[in-house]
């Protein structure tokens, strides 16, 4: 007797499992997104240069700007971004985002 009933509680759990993971509806995994809600604004008033990560301004050199922009424009996104973390410190998607907004701000 206990053995039929240890054999119908496995066969119930296994159903349960079994009908629990078909009737999941499929997961959908959304993109990770930093930073992409807000774009990086960048001003440049009387050669100044500001831009805005995260809500804190920050500036930046109008050259190291230049420079960053050129490396960019030249098919080299990834230096700019390095170049421009290795002299504000910024974290990478920070870089990142401003070097995108300038593609934005000045197109080819």
């Amino acid at each position: 007797m206990l053995k039929f009933l240890v054999i119908g509680l496995v066969i119930l759990a296994a159903a349960f499992l079994l009908i629990r993971a078909l009737g999941r509806r499929p997961r959908t995994i959304q993109p990770r997104q930093i930073g992409h809600d807000k774009p990086t604004i960048i001003t440049m008033d009387d050669g100044a240069v500001t831009a805005e990560v995260e809500g804190q301004e920050l500036e930046i050199d109008p050259a190291l700007l230049d420079e960053v922009r050129r490396l960019a424009e030249s098919g080299q996104p990834i230096a700019a971004i390095k170049r421009l973390r290795e002299v504000t410190g910024l974290g990478l998607a920070e870089a990142k985002q401003i070097v995108d907004s300038l593609g934005r701000l000045h197109p080819k």
